[in-house]
């Protein structure tokens, strides 16, 4: 039996080497994560609770609007003492990450004004440029999805129909981000790619977040503005990350072996 096994791990470790050798977008287990949020965790995340002055933001971050059970509960309440009108949500990981898969399933939030949010990010807070990779549901139109990225504070984005509304019920959505280029994924199937060719992209290692927050009135003519007093729930099923093999990768074959194995 021991010798079947063997033979059995040689085989999946060959099958493994082989397919990252031919498919850089394979997926290195050992340095991805992937985060179900059954319970609350106990590291690799932070959850925002402060006030947030920002020109583009109504929301200030509660931990009280975020609550962990069976996935991510994050919750939009309104507020009456504060110069924002609202409390939102957000979660981030601790540290940041680069090229590869980023998946989540979402459930976003219906309603004017409201924006549920899955993005990379990195900015001067961090002590770096603002790069910056997004998918986010504008809740006064979630037949559609925006995909949008940033290099060094630049915007370019897209509004992509969904052929569905979002809101119905949760789904799986991912962006993959490679050197030379950004794909956006529904369920697997690809929604939209930008190359290197076509725009500049980010570049610079980022924080992966999810959030729910309200739009300041200031820009009201992209995602309208939230009507006093309205409450909104968005959810989040699991996020994960899976990064980029590439040819040049220095994973030994006994590491990769070591996580393929159940």
């Amino acid at each position: 039996m021991r010798g079947i096994l063997k033979s059995w791990r040689s085989l999946r470790l060959g099958l493994v080497v082989a397919l990252a050798a031919a498919n850089p977008t394979l997926a290195d287990p050992i340095n991805g994560f992937s985060e179900r949020f059954a319970r609350p965790p106990s590291a690799g995340w932070q959850v925002a609770h402060y006030s947030f002055s920002h020109p583009a933001f109504d929301s200030d971050w509660s931990r009280e609007n975020l609550r962990f059970s069976q996935g991510l509960h994050l919750s939009l309440t309104p507020q009456t003492t504060a110069e924002n009108r609202f409390l939102g949500a957000s979660i981030r990981r601790d540290t940041p990450s680069h090229y590869g898969r980023y998946e989540a399933v979402l459930h976003p939030a219906r309603g004017v004004g409201i924006v549920t949010g899955f993005f990379t990010y990195t900015g001067p807070h961090y002590g770096t440029r603002h790069d910056e990779i997004d998918i986010e549901f504008l809740g006064q139109d979630t037949t559609q999805v925006q995909v949008a990225w940033f290099v060094d504070g630049h915007l370019r984005s897209r509004k992509i129909p969904l052929g569905f509304d979002a809101a119905d019920h949760p789904r799986r959505y991912a962006f993959e981000w490679h050197p030379d280029r950004l794909r956006w994924f529904v369920e697997d199937t690809m929604i939209f790619e930008v190359t290197e060719a076509d725009s500049p992209l980010p570049k610079v290692p980022s924080y992966l977040f999810a959030n729910l927050w309200a739009v300041d009135k200031s820009v009201a003519s992209w995602a309208g503005v939230a009507a006093e007093g309205i409450s909104a729930q968005a959810y989040v099923g699991h996020m994960q990350f899976a990064p980029l093999v590439t040819h040049t990768s220095h994973l030994k074959p006994t590491q990769t072996a070591g996580k393929s194995t159940p």
